[in-house]
């Protein structure tokens, strides 16, 4: 009997992978593939330049991740030697960028596209690092003692070692940071090798951009699984037939979005018959996929490819649990599909306010998916994630996810939200985060942001600003732009003298909600 290997680290996996599948193609593109060979051979070369800087585990690179080989190279450059990555949005507003590069503290900042050239430098000044482009033709020789070294380095990483540090939106205004770490990870592969079926003939169709949380899964589920990916480019994202006709020329196997891309997909016919016809599995999170438009895809899809609801806080490791549509789900076609049961090595418990067990209320994510915070942030890290004491749970890592959910037959179904965290366009958004946005605007005095959703496909986010002086709603929007992403900008913003306030002085959310409606 062959002894399975043990891997404790990425490094360890992401050698055996490379070798296993050096001459298979690793990465797709409409102009050429890369194989795994080439990513090898890209990773020793990008390792031997970080080790030529002085970088060791436990420190930090940030990456202007545009979806080109290197940059995937360059990520798997620092798993191998426990330095962990952030990738950012190089289309992001500068002002929310620098922000995610302090909380990081990245000793370099890594681009891989010279269009962007002026707005990095001006991150890596005020940062403090140095800046560099990722260009093949400037890749540094790595030699037999370079190719020891790294190995030396990688043996030393332990399970515990931070892999990435993907942010999400921060309520303060300043984004949140999470550590995932080497362990987290291998427990996700594996999971993922197995709940998918995933073999070295998968090719992932990596729409996700590299700093969004669903992205984890076609890089990790796919690349350390031999599998291939085939990078989308945002440009592609905006021209839906453009995209399908892309990802059914790479012949992709399976599919992971958010559900508002199927279903405008869906909306303007863009998965005419024959389109897509190599896909086996269709995946979708990260926000709710109403009954009435996902009963589109499934009867399109439904002899071809399985349907797979997912669902998971960045602070869990991207995936959480995976519900499996059949016809069942649509005998009642209210509201939004079941989250199934929880994936292997996930323990949960419900918790009401008074952190006592209930059968609907708060879901508390336990186990060795948990992450392990947010990075260089005690206190957001100490409200969130706790170590437990009860003895039938002793010591182990949960996170309190402010997810409501109600469980029936051992299956969650979500209810809501604890405070003002929504799902837009599938990211994760604090409403607090845009209104502190606004607020910073010369000429608001107070703000605050409801998300309407009138239709049960698309929410639009609402903001009303109290002002003194006369200004135009589109102006504010167009400053608010440089605070904040796209999917953050509203959709509607609205001037008021004051805003309304309840008996306790608040401002009236209620109030705010009853006049989008209108």
């Amino acid at each position: 009997m062959t002894a399975i290997p043990h891997h404790y680290n990425l490094g360890n996996l992401l050698a055996v992978t490379l070798s296993r599948h050096s001459a298979r193609p690793a990465l797709r593109y409409a102009e050429s593939d890369h194989s795994f060979g080439d990513l090898g051979t890209w990773a020793a070369s990008l390792a031997t330049l970080l080790l030529s800087k002085g970088l060791r585990r436990g420190n930090v690179i940030a990456i202007g991740h545009d979806k080109r080989p290197l940059s995937y190279a360059l990520m798997l450059a620092s798993l191998r030697l426990g330095i962990a990555y952030v990738n950012f949005d190089v289309c992001s507003p500068i002002a929310r960028t620098k922000r995610i590069l302090e909380v990081s503290a990245p000793s370099l900042l890594f681009y891989d596209d010279a269009a962007y050239r002026e707005e990095m430098t001006e991150l890596a000044e005020a940062q403090g690092c140095e800046l560099i482009l990722l260009e093949t033709i400037s890749l540094p020789e790595t030699s037999d003692e370079d190719l020891k070294c790294q190995q030396e380095c990688c043996r030393l990483v332990d399970g515990s070692t931070i892999a990435y540090i993907m942010f999400t939106s921060g309520s303060t205004g300043i984004p949140k940071g999470v550590a995932v770490t080497h362990e987290n990870l291998l427990h996700f592969i594996d999971w993922g090798r197995e709940c998918f079926g995933v073999t070295e003939e998968d090719n992932f169709s990596n729409l996700s951009p590299m700093y969004f949380d669903n992205s984890v899964f076609d890089f990790y589920v796919g690349l350390f699984n031999g599998a291939s990916l085939s990078p989308v480019h945002r440009s592609l994202l905006t021209n839906p037939y453009d995209l399908v006709s892309y990802v059914s020329a790479r012949s992709c196997t399976i599919w992971f979005s958010v559900p508002s891309a199927l279903m405008y997909l869906m909306a303007v016919k863009a998965i005419g018959p024959g389109a897509l016809e190599n896909l086996r599995a269709i995946v979708f999170g990260g926000e709710g996929y109403p009954k009435v438009e996902l009963k589109k895809l499934y009867d399109r899809f439904e002899n071809q490819a399985r349907l797979v609801n997912v669902y998971g806080p960045t602070e869990c490791t991207c995936i959480c649990s995976a519900h499996t549509l059949s016809a069942v789900d649509f005998e009642d076609m209210e509201g939004l599909p079941t989250l199934g049961r929880l994936n292997k090595n996930f323990d949960f418990v419900i918790m009401d306010d008074a952190g006592d067990e209930v059968a609907e209320g708060e879901l508390c994510l336990i186990g060795p998916n948990v992450a392990a915070g947010y990075f260089n942030d005690l206190e957001r890290t100490s409200a969130a994630f706790h170590t437990l004491t009860d003895p039938t749970r002793f010591m182990k890592r949960m996170y309190r996810t402010g997810d409501l959910v109600r469980a029936v037959d051992g299956q969650l179904h979500f209810v809501g939200r604890k405070d003002n965290q929504i799902k837009h366009m599938g990211y994760r958004i604090e409403l607090e985060e845009i209104e502190n946005a606004l607020v910073r605007l010369a000429q608001v005095d107070q703000a605050a942001v409801v998300y309407l959703r009138k239709q049960a496909a698309f929410g639009k986010l609402i903001a009303y600003v109290a002002c003194k002086n006369n200004v135009e709603d589109g102006q504010l929007l167009k400053e608010l732009g440089q605070l904040v992403p796209d999917y953050m900008v509203p959709h509607r913003l609205h001037i008021l003298p004051e805003l309304p306030k309840n008996a306790n002085g608040k401002v009236d959310r209620q109030s705010l909600h009853a006049l989008s409606e209108q």
